[in-house]
């Protein structure tokens, strides 16, 4: 990933992007994946920090009712068999359930591009989500979504050029 964003994950969510400390010693060094899931794993840090700091916040109004969660700290953020990897310490089962998901999400997404259509997985060696007009031999792939739905979407954005809602 483009070390400027990077750096701005770094900063934006310093809890989740430092030191893990007494546990390991372990300290992020990088991403290990290309800018398109830059956008996914945005989103991911502002959730999980956002979802930590209130609960703890009603944890410690209300602690008959909530139960604190232990920060977050990141260990590992790469791609592994052409879906994202989101290695934490902390947290709790919702914030594990929000990893999976998203990491099943990225598996749909262009990791170099970010884009959402033409999606496809190499089928021949090294495994990595593309965006099939990036790939030099597209007989490689096997595209993540159906030919039929890759059809109707085709359809919808000729019929509503003006009015499209996801990418084509």
């Amino acid at each position: 990933m483009n070390p400027k964003l990077e750096n701005y994950l770094k900063t934006k969510f310093p809890k989740l992007y430092t030191e893990c400390g007494e546990q390991t010693t372990f300290t992020l060094v990088g991403f290990e994946c290309d800018d398109g899931w830059f956008r996914l794993i945005l989103w991911l840090s502002r959730y999980l920090q956002s979802y930590i700091d209130q609960q703890n916040e009603w944890a410690a109004k209300y602690p008959d009712k909530y139960l604190p969660v232990k920060q977050i700290k990141v260990l590992q953020v790469k791609e592994k068999f052409a879906t994202l990897r989101f290695y934490v310490s902390g947290g709790n089962e919702r914030t594990e359930a929000i990893i999976s998901f998203v990491e099943y999400m990225s598996g749909f997404i262009c990791e170099s591009t970010g884009k959402t259509n033409n999606i496809a997985v190499n089928k021949k060696g090294w495994y990595k989500t593309q965006y099939i007009d990036n790939t030099k031999n597209p007989n490689n792939y096997n595209f993540v979504d159906d030919e039929e739905l890759r059809k109707l979407l085709w359809e919808i954005k000729e019929e509503n050029s003006s009015q499209l809602y996801f990418d084509i």
